[in-house]
């Protein structure tokens, strides 16, 4: 391995693999272990075509050369098999499941791979939209979520894992999951079941530019994501998969692999050797993985604040990384999380029916669930009397437009307004005055509505979290606003008070790191870090570059004082100005 930490891998796709020649594959090779340095390659046998044996058994003697280890790949696209075919209509020519002749051609897919290697994965392209003629009779009066998602595990057991393990049953198998987790059940991904019958997993972690793809994925899924399907299958999920393409600039490249790295994986993969080898957004990633791996080797587990999404669920798609986006440590999981002390829910979680359930049990226990607008205004249209015995809130269909925010920072009472640049438009969520309380209001003139606000249950306490509706103008928030909600979704004892577009990482270990993204008018930023307690310096973790004379190698305190009004704790504050583009870790000493 080229790093302690984690391999670096690349994806070589069939159509590539059955035309170039063993004289272009070495110099390629050449020019990835001079810049990059890979550890492994998955080499696919099918894209639309067969891998040739002939060439398959070329990478291998030449790949051993170079001491990269070997894995096979499949991408489960599909040319017109006969004329009827040309009726279906496939996005990416994916295969109709319910025509005989393309089972039969995957079946023979997932045999011809086994027989080449031991482990092999599948790319992303292993769902189905088809609405043919066969597909509607088979459906029959199911929706299309139920039948894809039973069809797609029918798929999985009998067209692939079962020939497969067949031919060689000591093959290991892999699904990748993309990065649109809110459209998996309506496509057929099936993580929750699927991941009893697959060996392992893998995360897309492509974000590419967040405003100009048909995605539109804040840049902090990167690592959201690989934190989401580590909770899916805990130790099986391999690594994170991104790609160079709609990377307007080498940052928005590069940074997928940061965040990615940030997340601890146990591969980073590059797609693809064709789009690397050559390419100028290449050649700076073996400087900067040294980096990575020299500070990943410091950092403990990631902590953050537990974000329930239920299998099959979607709604407020993304927003915890809008979160992570304006500095709040995030931690998505697909299992109720009872056994912390604070957690957030959003309108995802309302696909769980037992959910108001378990938040009473969770706040009468002492647990503090923070709900978010379209979680709230969801299960009062879903269970209006269930979740009325939590609070008193109220949703009428109306709007809240607002340029004046009323925030109380450090524990005092309406301390103090800002206005914001633009008017930015939430829902109105009304509260009942002194029987919910508000922490921080928003409006224009005269009229103000909360839009954090909170009930006491039990021994906890219910909070709501007001969203724009578009979740995009969290980063328009004035600063004060931002930073009055990072503290109240703190759970690492670690704020920020900057503006947006600065992630906060976090680890059990007393590490954390902050990354500055690259996104369009950035610029540095310069804020306090805010920790927990009275602490005497944050020391920089080493990214094995020998600092310069003028660097800093700790922060010194800037300053102490009472974490609010009501308490004898304490909090430290350190001065930092951080550049785009850069990754900044430390060790609270």
């Amino acid at each position: 391995m080229h790093y302690k930490n984690f391999k670096t891998v690349t994806y070589c796709v069939a159509g590539w693999v059955n035309h170039i020649t063993e004289e272009d594959l070495r110099e390629q090779a050449d020019f990835l272990q001079k810049y990059v340095g890979i550890d492994k390659i998955y080499l696919e046998t099918y894209r639309d075509e067969f891998a040739k044996k002939e060439q398959l058994d070329m990478f291998k003697r030449v790949m051993k050369d170079y001491g990269i280890e070997v894995s096979g790949g499949i991408t489960t696209v599909t040319p017109d098999l006969n004329e009827t075919d040309k009726k279906r209509q496939r996005l990416f020519n994916t295969f109709c499941y319910c025509n005989e002749p393309m089972r039969a051609r995957l079946k023979e897919v997932s045999e011809y791979t086994a027989s080449q290697f031991d482990e092999f994965i599948i790319d992303d392209f292993f769902f189905t939209q088809c609405q043919c003629e066969d597909c509607i009779r088979e459906k029959g009066n199911r929706s299309w979520e139920e039948f894809r998602l039973e069809k797609m595990m029918e798929v999985s057991r009998d067209l692939i894992i079962g020939p497969a393990k067949k031919v060689n049953p000591k093959v290991h198998i892999i699904i990748k999951y993309p990065n649109w987790r809110e459209s998996f059940a309506q496509t057929g991904y099936n993580p929750g079941q699927q991941l009893a019958i697959f060996d392992s997993i893998y995360t897309g972690t492509e974000t590419r530019h967040g405003a100009q793809t048909d995605q539109h994925l804040p840049r902090y899924l990167s690592y959201s994501l690989m934190r989401y399907f580590e909770s899916v299958a805990p130790g099986r999920n391999g690594g994170g998969w991104f790609d160079p393409f709609d990377c307007d600039r080498i940052d928005t490249y590069l940074e997928q692999a940061y965040l990615t790295a940030f997340a601890k994986p146990k591969e980073i993969m590059m797609f693809c050797w064709p789009a690397l080898a050559g390419n100028r957004r290449a050649t700076p990633l073996g400087f900067m993985y040294s980096k990575l791996d020299a500070i990943v080797g410091q950092l403990g587990e990631p902590v953050g604040l537990k974000t329930y999404i239920p299998f099959n669920s979607q709604g407020e798609d993304h927003l915890e990384d809008f979160l992570g986006m304006i500095g709040v440590p995030m931690e998505p999981v697909c299992e109720f999380p009872s056994d912390c002390e604070k957690l957030l829910l959003t309108a995802s979680a309302l696909k769980d029916e037992k959910v108001i359930e378990k938040i009473e049990a969770f706040v009468r226990e002492g647990g503090n669930a923070i709900v978010t607008s379209g979680f709230v205004i969801g299960a009062l249209r879903k269970w209006p009397e269930q979740f009325g015995q939590l609070t008193g809130v109220s949703y009428r269909e109306r709007v809240l437009t607002a340029d004046e925010f009323h925030y109380n920072i450090n524990g005092n009472y309406r301390t103090a307004y800002v206005k914001s640049a633009m008017p930015i438009t939430f829902p109105s969520i009304e509260h009942r005055n002194n029987a919910t309380w508000s922490i921080m209001n928003a409006g224009h003139g005269e009229y103000h509505e909360s839009i954090l606000c909170y009930d006491t249950y039990g021994k906890g306490r219910l909070t709501i979290l007001n969203v724009p509706d578009m979740p995009s103008r969290l980063y328009d928030l004035p600063v004060p606003v931002l930073t009055q909600i990072r503290q109240e979704l703190d759970v690492c004892g670690i704020t920020i008070d900057g503006g947006a577009g600065v992630s906060l990482f976090a680890y059990d270990n007393k590490t954390f790191g902050l990354y500055c993204h690259t996104w369009d008018g950035c610029s540095p930023q310069e804020f306090d870090i805010h920790v927990k307690g009275e602490v005497k310096e944050l020391r920089r973790l080493s990214d094995g570059s020998k600092p310069m004379p003028w660097d800093k190698v700790s922060l010194e305190p800037v300053g102490i004082r009472k974490i609010n009004m009501h308490s004898e704790e304490k909090e430290t504050l350190f001065h930092v100005r951080v550049q785009p583009g850069d990754f900044n870790f430390f060790e609270i000493k």
